[in-house]
C-alpha cells in the first residue's frame, strides 16, 4: 500500500522551507517503500535537489486565500489541501513543515494500513483543561449547536500529523463543513482546523498518537532550525545526494526538546516578530 506524504510551505519566510527540506529528507529515511513525497508551495526553486523524488504541487496566493475562506482566523487550508491532494488508493498524511520522521514509519504505515487514524497527540481534555484559552472555548463549544454533539470528555488533538487511509475521506470532508458550520456560528479560534478533525476522526474509533515516530517542534523552532541549517549546510558543502543526506539522518536524527519553555524577553521577541508580518 502506497503512502502519500504531503507538505505545504509558501510566503516569505525561507525558514519554512529548509524545515521542509528536512522533513522530506527524514521521510526519505524512515518511510517505507512504496511512498510519495508531495509538496504544495510557491516556491518550487527550493525543491530541485530531490529531483523526481518529490511532486510538486504548485499553489499561489490566490488559492491560498481561497482555501482559507471569508474570514481567516485557522487553518482550513490544510483541510482543503488534505481534500484536495487525496490518493486513489493507500493512504496519506499531511504533515506540516516544523515536523521530522525520527524512527522506522514501517508500524506507521501499517496501522494505515489497517484502517487506524493518526493525528500527532492528543492535547488535552475540552472540559478539563484549566488554561483560561481552553476554558473560554469550552464555554463557547457548549452554546454552539452542531452536527456533532461536543462533550466534556472531547479532546483536542495537534494536527502537526494528519493521516488517513483513502478510504475515509469522508471523514474529511465532515470535518471542512464542521469547520464551516462552526465558522458560520460565530466560532473564532486559532485551532478551530485541529479541533474539527479531532472531534470527527475521534468517533471513528481509530484515532491514534503519531507522537512515536514524528517530532513536531513547534514549540522550539529556534532550536531544531539552527541544527537543520547546519546539517543542510553540511550536506550541500559535501555535496551528498539525497539518498546520502538520508542515510545520515537515519544514523543521527534531531534529537532535541520538542518543546521549551521561552524567557519573557524571546516572547516579547516572538510576539513583535508575528505583529510585523
Amino acid at each position: 500500500m502506497t503512502t502519500r506524504y504531503v507538505t505545504l510551505a509558501y510566503g516569505g519566510n525561507a525558514d519554512v522551507y529548509r524545515q521542509s527540506v528536512m522533513l522530506l529528507v527524514s521521510l526519505v529515511a524512515f518511510a517505507p517503500e512504496p511512498y510519495e513525497l508531495v509538496v504544495a508551495t510557491d516556491r518550487p526553486e527550493f525543491y530541485v535537489w530531490f529531483g523526481t523524488r518529490v511532486d510538486i504541487q504548485y499553489i499561489d496566493a490566490s488559492l491560498l486565500r481561497a482555501w482559507q475562506g471569508p474570514e481567516p482566523f485557522s487553518m482550513r487550508q490544510k483541510l482543503m489541501l488534505l481534500r484536495t491532494a487525496w490518493p486513489e488508493s493507500g493512504a496519506i498524511a499531511l504533515v506540516d513543515a516544523d515536523v521530522l520522521a525520527r524512527a522506522d514509519l514501517a508500524a506507521f504505515a501499517d496501522g494505515l494500513r489497517t484502517g487506524s487514524i493518526f493525528m500527532h497527540k492528543r492535547e488535552y481534555i475540552l472540559g478539563r483543561s484549566r488554561r483560561a484559552g481552553n476554558r473560554r472555548l469550552w464555554s463557547t463549544l457548549r452554546t454552539l449547536t452542531s452536527r456533532i454533539e461536543v462533550t466534556p470528555a472531547d479532546a483536542m488533538w495537534n494536527s502537526g500529523v494528519i493521516a488517513l487511509p483513502a478510504s475515509a475521506l469522508a471523514l474529511v470532508k465532515n470535518a471542512l463543513a464542521l469547520y464551516d458550520e462552526f465558522a458560520c456560528a460565530g466560532l473564532r479560534h486559532f485551532a478551530t482546523e485541529q479541533l474539527v478533525e479531532s472531534l470527527v476522526f475521534s468517533r471513528a474509533g481509530t484515532l491514534h498518537a503519531a507522537e512515536p515516530w514524528f517530532t513536531h517542534y513547534w514549540g522550539n523552532k529556534d532550536g531544531y532550525d539552527a541544527e537543520i541549517a547546519r546539517r543542510l549546510s553540511e550536506a550541500f558543502i559535501e555535496g551528498l545526494s539525497i539518498k546520502e543526506a538520508a542515510e545520515r539522518y537515519r544514523e543521527r536524527p534531531i534529537h532535541l526538546p520538542a518543546e521549551v519553555r521561552l524567557t519573557r524577553t524571546k516572547k516579547l521577541k516572538r510576539w513583535l516578530a508575528q505583529a510585523a508580518e
